[in-house]
């Protein structure tokens, strides 16, 4: 069986095959850099590795780009089809 041409027709990169990526930007700013070091620091003084601080604030940006996963997407997750 050749198999050489399945390659080439299929494209391997989306934003290639003509669709935009979906996906928020998220760069780490000087600000929370800062704060990521603060958080830091306090928590290796209490000997403590990723303190609630820290951890309050990655859910708190993690939470801006990623998606809402416990919100329904599919009718089959809203119950019963009538």
């Amino acid at each position: 069986m050749d198999i050489t041409g399945i390659a080439k027709s299929h494209p391997t990169n989306i934003t290639a095959a003509g669709k935009a990526s979906s996906r928020k930007e998220w760069k780490l700013s000087d600000s929370l850099r800062e704060k990521i070091t603060e958080y830091a620091r306090e928590d290796a003084a209490q000997n403590v590795y990723m303190g609630n601080k820290f951890l309050t604030l990655r859910k708190s940006e993690v939470a801006k780009v990623a998606p809402d996963r416990a919100s329904p997407r599919f009718p089959a997750d809203w119950g019963e089809a009538s």
